[in-house]
């Protein structure tokens, strides 16, 4: 046998394929799952997971700073069972109070580092990409989504975290689900400094 493999690359090639599919078989299969982000000028469109084969679309509007995610219904065409809404605009400046409330009060401390107030910016610009947390918490009907939705604003480099309130029974019951998105954590990234127009 050894002389016919050294004779024939075919040979070889086969027992390298008997060889791969064998170890394939013992190694567990892991799921590859994909995101895609888009934007244009005024809009930014997500999409992530929100449980095992069901997935979210994400969209903010730049304007409003609102942010709104659905998922499709498995039983009725152009209907959507599961809605979620946010509003990273309001967030964003109830993030900037409280930033700036604790700078000050850190600003009375001895020894400690002085920061300017990060300022409210007149025209938001907003990012967004989706991440995966498996929180797994909740009651036995309403979970958090195994997704995360980032929102982050440019000019104050704060970035806000949502979580979805998901209850897979409503989802396969077709039954609608309408829920604010819940706000997982807001802190400032970077310290961008907003410089006047000239």
């Amino acid at each position: 046998m050894v002389r016919s493999l050294r004779r024939n690359p075919w040979a070889w090639l086969g027992c390298g394929l008997l060889a791969g599919m064998v170890l394939g078989s013992l190694l567990p299969s892991i799921p590859l799952h994909g995101d895609a982000t888009d934007r244009s000028e005024n809009i930014i469109m997500a999409t992530g997971f929100v449980d095992e084969g069901v997935e979210a679309v994400f969209f903010l509007d730049s304007l409003t700073g609102l942010l709104r995610a659905a998922v499709p219904s498995l039983q009725r065409m152009q209907d959507y069972q599961a809605m979620w809404e946010a509003n990273p605009g309001a967030d964003m400046m109830n993030a900037i109070q409280l930033i700036n409330a604790a700078a000050a009060k850190a600003t009375g401390a001895k020894g400690a580092v002085t920061r300017p107030a990060i300022q409210p910016p007149q025209s938001p610009r907003f990012v967004m990409v989706t991440g995966w947390m498996d929180v797994r918490q909740g009651s036995s009907r309403m979970k958090p989504s195994r997704c995360l939705v980032h929102v982050a604003e440019a000019n104050t480099g704060i970035v806000m975290s949502y979580l979805l309130p998901w209850s897979p029974q409503m989802h396969v019951s077709n039954q609608p689900l309408r829920m604010p998105m819940q706000l997982w954590a807001a802190q400032q990234f970077s310290t961008a400094v907003i410089r006047a127009q000239e």
